[in-house]
């Protein structure tokens, strides 16, 4: 899709999605405005991009969202700030509820109220099958998308649901790189334990196709590969040329063994979306006309059931993603 001169507005646009975003839009030549709420962050962020605007807000905030996007007048909204780290979520459950959950209610309101054209919520492999609050909170944000965008025919709403980032703010890779280069051991919970991975510019295209091709309340997702985190450390060692050790923890509170992405319950409403790797979970009430698109026939999305043993492959997915 051509997106030059189109107005983009990114909620946490100063993460690791965030300015993966950023490039490639400044490269297809689109305007982008980004708010979040930490102005440290937004003043290091205009130094590598002077040409983004930022303002200042939060996403519980709704009269400050609401008076950003009417000034701003977005054609798109990417919906990306969020309260992340698992264990924190269960500590404080309340304020992952008021970001990830009214946060995204007020930014699908305010969307609808200034009139954008498409706002698309980033959500995670953790809101299929929920077990702690940040994947309760996420799977809540994606049905308050798709009811909002029921309610109404002006700005379509939609989700995107993923995995693991490499080398993402929060991966656990760099971390792993390190302790490896220094001789000391690394901390797994499981040796059973699976994971859903790919690249910041995988993510990128994939938030971009779920935009190009919302029609609205859907939830898209990626058909990417899973790993054990052995597999993982095994990579790791191989990129940085030293023989990775590990020992076995217990699980975190609110971590899952196996991380589901497309849940059974959903196949029925799953289709393949033409041209790319992504495929579409339509909503069970659906006001739209979809052509082009074929039922998707394939197995459930369980990070257990799709897993590959191929380190050396999962060394060069790594490296990729240090470069992006």
């Amino acid at each position: 899709m051509n997106y030059k001169d189109k107005e983009f507005l990114i909620t946490g646009g100063t993460g690791s999605l965030g300015k993966a975003l950023i490039k490639r839009l400044i490269k297809d030549r689109a305007n982008i405005t980004v708010l979040s709420r930490d102005e440290g962050k937004q003043a290091f962020l205009r130094q590598d991009f002077p040409e983004v605007k930022t303002y200042i807000g939060c996403v519980r905030d709704y009269e400050r969202l609401l008076e950003v996007f009417l000034k701003v007048k977005p054609d798109y909204v990417i919906h990306a700030g969020a309260l992340k780290r698992i264990d924190d979520g269960e500590e404080h459950e309340s304020e992952f509820t008021k970001t990830n959950v009214n946060g995204s209610r007020n930014v699908a309101k305010a969307a609808i109220e200034a009139g954008v054209t498409k706002c698309m919520l980033v959500s995670t492999d953790k809101a299929c099958l929920p077990v702690n609050n940040y994947g309760k909170g996420k799977s809540l944000a994606e049905g308050i998308f798709t009811s909002e965008d029921f309610k109404q025919d002006g700005t379509v709403l939609a989700s995107v649901r993923y995995g693991n980032v490499i080398a993402s703010r929060g991966s656990a890779i760099p971390l792993f790189l390190d302790l490896i280069k220094n001789d000391k051991q690394i901390k797994l919970t499981s040796t059973d334990m699976t994971r859903f991975f790919f690249t910041l510019e995988d993510a990128v295209d994939t938030v971009l196709h779920a935009l190009d091709n919302a029609k609205g309340g859907e939830v898209f997702i990626p058909q990417i590969n899973s790993y054990t985190l052995p597999s993982l450390v095994e990579a790791c060692g191989i990129i940085a040329k030293k023989e990775p050790s590990f020992y076995i923890d217990d699980l975190r509170p609110g971590e899952k063994l196996h991380e589901d992405m497309l849940e059974k319950t959903e196949l029925p409403r799953t289709y393949k979306v033409p041209g790319v790797n992504l495929l579409q979970v339509r909503p069970c009430r659906q006001r739209v006309d979809y052509q082009d698109f074929k039922k998707y026939d394939g197995p459930h999305f369980n990070s257990e059931l799709w897993v590959k043993s191929d380190t050396k492959e999962l060394a060069k997915l790594i490296e990729k993603g240090l470069k992006c």
